[in-house]
């Protein structure tokens, strides 16, 4: 672990302590945190959800849930629909959440070793860091794809509330909040990723991503740190 890294291994734990803040490794280990934060049937927003397998999960944990994922690359769209086909509370988009609307370019991931098999790296964001931290992941191709608001998706589907949120947009979670003040306020909880490290060009950081939604009534109650340059946060409204 280079000098960076220790420092801010240090810094996170000294702050875990200090606000007794929930520690967890997995991103699915947060569902149980904020259980109680949300009702049985919860109405679930789910941005990044890949191929689909933590949907399932997440529709077995909330059987009487219903979850709006959005995933925009279509290779990737194409097998999370396969494996969500017979779950009818699963909705799909084929869409980038942001923070406007319109066409976008989105920088596609893969391994180095699988070129033609994308990856969860995939951004709205052009790599930075991320190429130092995680030489094995590349970025060869930029596609163009539908990007809309939650805000604006939610008026074109009459969704009129969110109770959680899980964003794993990989440095676009912020701003993408900030572009939807009227189904924010109907969120009780969240579940984000976080960098500690610019990963992606010009994307906020954690303790940007804190401050504001801190500002906005949230809590933050548990953080994730494994990965050390990279994270999962959660925030409530207590």
């Amino acid at each position: 672990m280079n000098s960076k890294y220790y420092c801010l291994v240090l810094l996170m734990i000294a702050h875990l302590s200090a606000k007794q803040i929930i520690n967890f490794k997995e991103p699915r280990n947060a569902l149980s945190i904020v259980k109680k934060y949300i009702p049985e049937n919860p109405v679930i927003l789910e941005a990044g959800s890949f191929d689909g397998e933590d949907t399932v999960y997440v529709s077995k944990f909330w059987p009487q849930a219903t979850i709006y994922s959005f995933e925009p690359v279509p290779k990737i769209y194409k097998n999370f629909c396969k494996r969500t086909r017979n779950i009818s509370r699963i909705k799909g988009f084929n869409i980038a959440l942001g923070d406007s609307c319109g066409k976008k370019s989105f920088y596609v991931s893969c391994d180095v070793n699988s070129p033609d098999v994308p990856s969860q790296s995939s951004s709205l964001l052009a790599p930075k860091e991320h190429l130092d931290y995680a030489p094995h992941i590349a970025f060869n191709e930029i596609i163009e794809v539908d990007c809309l608001t939650i805000d604006e998706w939610a008026h074109q589907n009459n969704i009129s509330n969110i109770d959680l949120m899980w964003l794993d947009m990989q440095g676009n979670e912020l701003e993408t909040l900030q572009a939807s003040p009227d189904m924010l306020k109907s969120v009780k909880a969240i579940i984000t990723e976080v960098e500690f490290v610019e990963a992606y060009e010009g994307q906020s950081l954690y303790a940007d991503v804190k401050k504001w939604l801190e500002s906005q009534g949230f809590t933050m109650i548990a953080l994730s740190t494994t990965a050390q340059w990279f994270g999962d946060a959660v925030f409530v409204r207590l």
